[in-house]
């Protein structure tokens, strides 16, 4: 790739204190606390590098809208260790496509996040900026996307996302690294795609065992599950898929616990929850019920997806384990 030219410098951020404050009022952004350390700093005006305070990372506005936050989860711990990366190479299309995959998981196949079921459906993607009548540079920052494996379209819902992020780029800004579980920013740029981002479930008996996720996932895509309707239904459920939550999607009864799973015991308006879905993804429905007649568990009328075999794999769902130095642990 000697062609492609080192990235442009960061330059100011546009995440002011009032953007910033938007995202608290939005449910997308922890509240700064009155006493202690606080959960966000917004950069100085005069600040053109990020050169975060000790115990923060960089992290970015369009994130947080697309389903990150913090504390991080452990899929999203495992997301950076798998593939070596800090927060700010995430694209926010990247953190919507693992946004998304938490939340499918979750509320339409009744399982906690699957690893294996992750490797074997998506793969890594260098993404190198390509402007017009600019030369190609590595990306600042974004330089890691997702894409689902060209043998295994058939096995997902349809999930391209929006091809317009212009701007995301500058609304940097300094995040509380809660517990130190993200890596630390050290500025670093993607300038290879590693072998390792391209590998899958490769043992074909493990494969076999994910069939019946696929085949219920595959079901889910002629039901006419869209990743826009993923989305918007998350958003009104108040859930962001990349917190570490106290339960997951399929147990948030009426009667459940708010605190640590949503971030309001208000549902989100079906207006602003489908204006959120229409700014992340490429492909919106003309008529936006669309997005509501497929239920997201434990919501009456979700698709059952129940079998023998369905039931087996997901007693048999692939744990994450910690280890003392990354605080994950996946089989691949």
């Amino acid at each position: 790739m000697s062609d492609i030219q080192e990235p442009l410098p960061w330059g100011k951020s546009s995440a002011t204190v009032a953007v910033l404050e938007q995202l608290v009022a939005d449910r997308l952004l922890p509240r700064n606390p009155d006493l202690g350390a606080p959960a966000w700093i917004s950069p100085r005006p005069d600040e053109t590098e990020p050169k975060p305070p000790q115990g923060y990372v960089v992290s970015f506005v369009r994130l947080h809208e697309r389903g990150f936050g913090v504390p991080a989860s452990r899929f999203m711990r495992a997301l950076c260790d798998y593939y070596e990366v800090e927060l700010h190479n995430f694209s926010p299309n990247a953190i919507s496509q693992a946004a998304v995959f938490v939340a499918v998981c979750e509320g339409y196949l009744g399982i906690e996040v699957h690893w294996d079921l992750w490797i074997h459906l998506f793969r890594g993607e260098l993404f190198v900026e390509n402007a017009r009548n600019q030369p190609r540079r590595y990306a600042r920052a974004g330089g890691l996307t997702f894409h689902i494996r060209p043998t295994r379209r058939n096995f997902y819902i349809t999930s391209k996302m929006t091809t317009n992020n212009s701007g995301w780029s500058r609304g940097w800004f300094y995040l509380r690294n809660h517990k130190g579980a993200l890596p630390e920013f050290t500025n670093k740029v993607l300038r290879e795609r590693p072998p390792k981002w391209d590998w899958g479930v490769s043992p074909p008996a493990q494969q076999a065992r994910l069939e019946v996720l696929t085949d219920a996932l595959a079901r889910l895509a002629r039901k006419g599950l869209t990743a826009a309707a993923v989305i918007a239904n998350f958003h009104r459920q108040r859930v962001i898929p990349l917190v570490e939550r106290a339960l997951p999607i399929y147990e948030l009864t009426p009667g459940s616990k708010v605190e640590g799973s949503r971030t309001s015991s208000k549902l989100l308006s079906h207006t602003n929850a489908a204006r959120r879905a229409k700014y992340a993804v490429a492909e919106f429905p003309q008529d936006p019920a669309d997005l509501w007649r497929i239920k997201m568990r434990p919501e009456p009328g979700y698709i059952s997806l129940v079998s023998f075999g369905f039931e087996l794999v997901v007693r048999r769902v692939v744990p994450f384990f910690l280890t003392p130095s990354s605080g994950v642990f996946y089989r691949v």
